[in-house]
């Protein structure tokens, strides 16, 4: 059953005063206005912050889509992650301290795969040239929240997730990567229809 969209960003972590997925998601929270439910959470940028959207997913909760976003400094564009890895490879710590170069996330499978069609920026978001798959979320928090939602999720099927990570506002502006996440929000929820 679809039950609306979970849209996550993080907060600020490392040497970083913001962190665009923080301000992007409470834009959303702020002035979305959708025919769909949409949810927002702003992420610890630690373990439990990793922790919290899988969970809700294990206990239960009827979710239909989820939707993370983070910030990479080295991205020049949008880029829609294809992939999560088990394992960690912090080159920094997080915002608790914990820094993790090598090790599992979880036991069992290395890569997890979303179950967001290849396709989907042809059908959905009319090629732009902004946005772009990639096919390696990092080892940081960012692919281990990712790693244990896909994984939540990997038992019934649901909810799809994906995970985005946005560039600076320097290589795109704030405006427009809202326009795009707003598409792309808009774009999940027509998944399931």
């Amino acid at each position: 059953m679809h039950e609306g969209l979970i849209v996550t960003g993080f907060e600020p972590f490392s040497n970083f005063k913001r962190n665009i997925s923080q301000q992007i998601v409470e834009i959303i929270s702020a002035e979305m206005v959708s025919d769909f439910k949409i949810s927002t959470s702003i992420l610890a940028v630690d373990e439990n912050g990793s922790r919290e959207i899988s969970e809700r997913i294990e206990s239960g909760e009827k979710i239909g889509s989820v939707l993370h976003l983070g910030f990479s400094e080295s991205a020049k564009e949008i880029l829609l992650e294809r992939y999560a890895r088990n394992n960690f490879q912090m080159k920094i710590a997080d915002n608790s301290g914990r820094l993790l170069s090598s090790g599992k996330i979880s036991p069992g499978k290395e890569v997890l795969e979303t179950k967001v069609p290849l396709n989907f920026i042809d059908n959905f978001l009319e090629r732009n040239s902004k946005i772009r798959w990639n096919e390696d979320a990092g080892g940081f928090v960012c692919n281990e929240t990712y790693f244990r939602s896909l994984l939540a999720s990997s038992e019934d099927q649901q909810p799809v997730v994906l995970f985005i990570h946005l560039p600076s506002e320097e290589i795109l502006p704030l405006e427009e990567q809202y326009d795009i996440i707003t598409s792309i929000c808009k774009s999940l929820n027509q998944i399931h229809n």
